[in-house]
């Protein structure tokens, strides 16, 4: 984040980012959480909040069933926003949205 300063020589002046704070803990987040539609892109997500790696199940649990006009569909997102865990995928592939954390855990935990 960068903030232009007013001054009569203009200059910019770069601030630090502060740590996110996870939503149930007040530890430091590892994730953000939030709502997505069907198509996987960044430009659909409503971030609902940070979270620590070891609550991100408990954070999908509070957020199935809360979309609303088609943005339904929990989504993990690394601290940049990018998308990495897209919960319909799961649902394709007959798994429930944490089911589909966990094997994606697993997944990128073995690689």
């Amino acid at each position: 984040m960068e903030i232009v300063s007013q001054s009569t020589k203009e200059k910019k002046t770069q601030i630090s980012p502060e740590s996110e704070k996870c939503s149930f803990s007040g530890s430091t987040a590892d994730f953000y959480i939030g709502l997505s539609g069907v198509n996987p892109s960044n430009t659909d997500v409503r971030i609902v909040g940070a979270v620590r790696g070891d609550l991100v199940e408990t954070a999908i649990n509070k957020l199935l069933g809360q979309g609303s006009d088609g943005i339904n569909w929990p989504v993990i997102l690394d601290l940049n926003k990018k998308i990495i865990y897209h919960s319909f995928e799961a649902n394709e592939n007959g798994s429930s949205a944490v089911i589909g954390w966990q094997e994606y855990q697993a997944q990128n935990l073995s690689a």
